[in-house]
Formats: structure tokens, C-alpha cells, sequence
């Protein structure tokens, strides 16, 4: 009975890898998209923080105009209707305004990273106190994520242009590690299928 089960276990995966073997090409693509990305990230910062900023914009334009149709759709009250419409008046208005000028794109962008990471770690760091278990190292996240918003603040362009390096550089250890998964598994499928 043993036998039998752990026979049906294997051939479930080797089932399994050979399907998942037939789509190695989609992985390599990935991984290869990644590594050029990050290295545009690394070699070409200003582009990318240009780029970043940009969509950024867009996505405040369009999240805002989004907003607005919400603002009247049918399942909110009248307070509800009113407060979406407000933040979709200025999300069209800041998306827009940024979109026209990329350079205070950058620097919104930032100091919104910036907030972002100081609030998460103080929250943080507030959240370690109402736990047993790993509360030293919840104070010790939250500390760096305020320390690290804060740099951001004080020095917004420069902050982004390391901050495009290290995702660069993230970026090309990922897609590496995708690349080298994705030629294992074409060989394990080609062994399977054998």
C-alpha cells in the first residue's frame, strides 16, 4: 500500500515538473526582462527616476478620475460621495500637474516614499509593543524604516538615485536566479520526457 501511494506521489510529480517544464521559456524571458530592467536601473538612474515618476503621475491622474466615478456610483452615502469626489478632484489635478512638470514628480514621489516609510515605521514600532513574540525585532524594523524615510526627506534625488541602484541591482540577481531556474527546469523536463 506504502509502495503504491508513494509510486502515485511520484508520478504526480514528475507529471507536475514536466508540465511546469513545458513554460521554462516564459521563465527565461522573465528573468532576462529582469536583468535588463536593472541594469537600465542601474546605468541609466535618471532615465528610470524620470520614467518611475511619470507613471507615478499617470497613476495619481487616473486613480482620481477613477474616484470620480466612483464619487457617483450608487453604493455610498452622500458623505461618502462627497469625500471620494474631493480625492478625485485632486488626484486628477496633482496627476496632471505632474504629469506637466516630471522634475516635481521625482520630488513628490520621494517625499511620498519618504511619509510612507516614517508612518510604516512608526506603526511599527508601536505594533512590536503589542506582541511577545519578536517585538525586538519589530522595534529594530520600525527604527530603520524611519530612519530610512527620513534620509529620504532630508535628501529626496539623491535617496532615489541610490534607491534606483539597490532595485537595479535586486533586479539582476533576479533575473539571474530566473534565468538559471528556468534552463534547470528545461533540463528536468527533458529528462522526464525521455
Amino acid at each position: 500500500m506504502t509502495a503504491t501511494t508513494s509510486a502515485g506521489a511520484t508520478d504526480r510529480y514528475r507529471t507536475m515538473l514536466g508540465e511546469l517544464g513545458k513554460s521554462w521559456m516564459l521563465f527565461f524571458v522573465f528573468g532576462v526582462l529582469s536583468i535588463l530592467l536593472g541594469l537600465a536601473a542601474i546605468f541609466l538612474t535618471g532615465a528610470t527616476i524620470v520614467t518611475v515618476a511619470i507613471f507615478f503621475a499617470a497613476q495619481l491622474f487616473v486613480s482620481g478620475v477613477f474616484g470620480l466615478i466612483r464619487a457617483f456610483s450608487d453604493d455610498l452615502d452622500t458623505g461618502g460621495r462627497v469625500l471620494t469626489a474631493i480625492i478625485g478632484i485632486l488626484g486628477v489635478i496633482v496627476g496632471f500637474a505632474l504629469l506637466r512638470e516630471p522634475f516635481q514628480s521625482i520630488v513628490v514621489m520621494a517625499f511620498v516614499i519618504g511619509i510612507y516609510w516614517v508612518a510604516h515605521g512608526i506603526m511599527e514600532i508601536f505594533g512590536a509593543f503589542s506582541v511577545q513574540q519578536g517585538r525586538v525585532w519589530g522595534i529594530v524594523l520600525g527604527i530603520i524604516s524611519v530612519l530610512a524615510g527620513g534620509v529620504i526627506l532630508l535628501y529626496p534625488i539623491s535617496s532615489l538615485v541610490i534607491l534606483s541602484v539597490v532595485v537595479g541591482t535586486w533586479l539582476v540577481i533576479l533575473g539571474v536566479i530566473e534565468v538559471v531556474g528556468a534552463w534547470r527546469l528545461r533540463n528536468v523536463s527533458r529528462r522526464i520526457g525521455a
